[in-house]
């Protein structure tokens, strides 16, 4: 990562493995700008249907402001023009970023 001079994506299966090497990366790379970038939300429960009972439970989600703000610093990062960016983001938080419609 040192070496190449361009920004640099690693994705863990899950939040705790991101947040391991999200502090791991920050002592191996002190001088670099290592971001964190998983699923803001600390609770989430989809929309479903029950068809044998005819009742539907609308999504239920709890979002962790924190989280979210560090979203938003991963992203002004991959933004500054930095070469040095490290992101740490979890399989997870791609679900649901952007609009497909755009």
């Amino acid at each position: 990562i040192a070496n190449r001079g361009v920004p640099a994506l690693v994705v863990a299966p899950n939040k705790v493995l991101a947040a391991q090497l999200y502090d791991e990366l920050r002592k191996m790379f002190p001088t670099n700008l290592v971001s964190f970038f998983i699923s803001y939300y600390d609770f989430y429960r989809p929309e479903f249907v029950n068809a044998n009972k005819g009742a539907y439970k609308s999504k239920r989600s709890k979002i962790n402001q924190d989280l979210d703000r560090l979203r938003h610093q991963a992203t002004a990062a991959l933004a500054s023009g930095r070469q040095d960016v490290i992101i740490v983001a979890s399989v997870s938080c791609i679900y649901g970023l952007g609009v497909p419609e755009h």
